[in-house]
C-alpha cells in the first residue's frame, strides 16, 4: 500500500507508547509540499478524521477505513479504534456473570477512549501515533504489514 509519507514505530508496544509517521524529505522551493503527510481521500483534515474514528468506532471507523486510503495516520487510529472496540466488547461478554466487572471494563474503556481521541487530536500536527499496547501493534500491522483483511 502507498503512502505519501513514512512510518516509523518507536517504543514496544506498552500501553500509551508513541510511534511516530516520518514524513518524506520536501524539497524546500514548491507550496504543495508543504502538506505532505496531511492528504486524505477524503477531504477532512486528519486532526478531524483521527479522533472521529474513536467516536462509534464499529461504525465511524470502518467508513473511515474503507474511504480513506492515503494517510497512514488516519487508518492507524481507525483500525486501533475497531480492535479496541472488539476486544472491550469479548472481554466483558467473557466475564459478564462476575458482578461489576462489565461495568468497570467499560468504563475503563470510556476513558481511554477519550484518551485517544484526545492524543489523536493533539498528535496530528507532527503525525505522532499513540498506540495501545497491543492493540495499537495489530493496528500496525494491517496498516503497515501484511493483512488478512480485505480493507
Amino acid at each position: 500500500m502507498s503512502s505519501s509519507h513514512r512510518y516509523e514505530a518507536v517504543g514496544d508496544g506498552n500501553i500509551g507508547v508513541e510511534a511516530e509517521v516520518v514524513t518524506p524529505a520536501r524539497d524546500t522551493g514548491s507550496v504543495a509540499d508543504e502538506s505532505v503527510g496531511y492528504e486524505t481521500s477524503i477531504p477532512v483534515h486528519p486532526k478531524i478524521l483521527a479522533p472521529l474514528s474513536y467516536v462509534v468506532p464499529l461504525v465511524a471507523g470502518l467508513i473511515i477505513i474503507l474511504l480513506e486510503r492515503r494517510n497512514t495516520y488516519v487508518r492507524l487510529h481507525a483500525w486501533q479504534a475497531i480492535i479496541f472496540s472488539l476486544a472491550v466488547g469479548v472481554v466483558s461478554m467473557l466475564l459478564f456473570w462476575i458482578p461489576f466487572v462489565p461495568t468497570l471494563i467499560h468504563v475503563a474503556s470510556f476513558g481511554a477512549t477519550g484518551l485517544c481521541m484526545y492524543r489523536a487530536w493533539k498528535d496530528a500536527d507532527t503525525l505522532t501515533f499513540f498506540k495501545l499496547g497491543v492493540v495499537g501493534d495489530f493496528a500496525e500491522r494491517q496498516v503497515l504489514g501484511s493483512t488478512v483483511l480485505p480493507f
